[in-house]
């Protein structure tokens, strides 16, 4: 069965995976619908145009054995935790407008602790997860950065 590529993103993630099944792609589809278009379009594609050469193969496999590995989650956690953390004088007001609604917080206690709308809350990400719903970083999502200091030996 020819399937049009440009209708794939029309199909549901069942249908999608219902196709890489009946394909049979080597591997277990992906959970996400992207994903499985991608993979089903690349398959389509090599059975049609044919897949890499030898050659091209060959360096995809070097360059994947000389990336860089990431970092495993406890050196990303030390890293963290060795990060200054964003410091507030006490009695500072911070403003974000989220989807046409002004959201004012204080910072108590040497910036410890927070009030909105009458509460205390420990984190700025709790403030942001109220006011938004979903996971932020709460001094991103407050607009709070770092200043970035010259580097030694330079004039600024």
């Amino acid at each position: 069965m020819t399937i049009e590529l440009h209708t794939l993103a029309n199909f549901t993630t069942t249908r999608l995976r219902e196709e890489w099944t009946a394909l049979a792609i080597r591997g277990a589809p992906p959970h996400f619908k992207q994903a499985l278009v991608r993979g089903i379009s690349w398959h389509h594609q090599q059975q049609t145009h044919g897949g890499l050469d030898a050659g091209t193969r060959r360096l995809l496999k070097a360059a994947i054995r000389n990336a860089p590995t990431p970092a495993s989650k406890q050196s990303v956690a030390t890293q963290r935790k060795l990060r200054d953390p964003v410091q507030l004088a006490e009695g500072t007001t911070l403003v974000r407008t989220w989807r046409g609604h002004h959201h004012e917080v204080t910072v108590l206690e040497d910036g410890k602790r927070f009030r909105y709308r009458e509460t205390e809350y420990a984190s700025l990400s709790e403030i942001a997860r109220e006011i938004t719903g979903a996971r932020w970083s709460g001094p991103r999502f407050f607009g709070l950065k770092k200043l970035k200091q010259p580097a030694k030996g330079t004039d600024s």
